[in-house]
């Protein structure tokens, strides 16, 4: 009978859940099929916070279709980049109770990011959204995420309904640029290095990133700063559970490009990010992409 429970457990969160919660919240998500395939045939540049970033002009970017995410807006060629979209994912940002900085984070990201990019956000903020009136005067669009990815059973990629939760916002850019007709995407600033990285109380509370800001400055034996600015999640990980986490991620990436190589067989996606770890794309060195 345990053994019965879990089996129904693991389908119902993976399966039925996510099916159920796309017809729950159809029209709210209905309004992202003004996204599908608007820009077939163009190309775009999923720009990560790796610090490889550091090293190109993003300026040369400008007038191209580009993503960015998280705490991009404290790269300091985030303004002369001016990107197309900006996708926020991450539940820190709108988990009340959960850190005070990073609710404030991404309060502010209303003023920092120009009202002429489009924001694409977890369908999990839109209360937090609406109780605070932000991202008023941006284009905003609502993804849901539920379940795994897994090869187990089907998974959905479609922004018009719920889609696995992607484990990282480099991977929800993806699914999204996808759903746009993107026909060539790059990534860059997508490091991957993860597990180079001992996350941990005294150790480190965050990888290695593009920009600097409060939390790459932190000092992390001072409890009470790591109390303020530590994602809780990641603290509470010991190394195995991070490698298993890696894991995960790393495969979510693999089973996606399959999908989109089934589905999709005229979309190119390119690692553009040098000394990348993420090699379950083909690698390109950024020198040699035309412009």
């Amino acid at each position: 009978m345990r053994r019965f429970k879990k089996i129904y457990s693991y389908f119902y969160r993976n399966y039925y859940l996510p099916r159920f919660l796309s017809w729950k919240h159809k029209d709210i998500l209905a309004k992202n099929k003004e996204l599908k395939n608007k820009y077939k045939g163009k190309r775009c540049f999923l720009v990560g916070g790796g610090p490889s970033v550091k090293d190109i002009v993003l300026g040369r970017l400008k007038n191209e279709y580009t993503f960015v995410m998280g705490e991009f807006d404290n790269n300091p060629q985030f303004q002369s980049l001016n990107p197309k979209f900006y996708v926020l994912g991450d539940s820190v940002y709108f988990n009340e109770g959960e850190s005070n900085y990073w609710n404030k984070q991404f309060e502010k990201k209303d003023k920092s990011i120009n009202t002429n990019t489009t924001i694409i956000v977890s369908l999990d903020a839109k209360n937090y959204i609406e109780q605070y009136g932000l991202f008023k005067n941006h284009k905003l669009y609502y993804i849901g995420t539920r379940g795994i990815i897994s090869q187990n059973f089907p998974f959905n990629i479609d922004l018009d309904k719920y889609i696995p939760w992607p484990k990282n916002s480099m991977l929800s850019c993806l699914i999204a640029a996808c759903y746009m007709g993107f026909q060539e995407i790059y990534l860059l600033g997508c490091e991957h290095n993860f597990l180079c990285f001992n996350i941990g109380q005294g150790k480190a509370i965050s990888y290695n990133y593009g920009h600097e800001d409060k939390v790459t400055k932190a000092d992390v034996k001072n409890d009470e700063i790591v109390k303020e600015l530590a994602v809780p999640r990641d603290l509470a990980m010991n190394y195995e559970e991070n490698v298993a986490h890696v894991l995960q991620l790393f495969r979510n990436y693999r089973f996606f490009y399959k999908k989109v190589k089934e589905m999709h067989p005229d979309i190119k996606i390119y690692n553009a990010t040098p000394n990348s770890f993420l090699d379950v794309f083909p690698f390109i060195n950024f020198k040699d992409i035309k412009f």
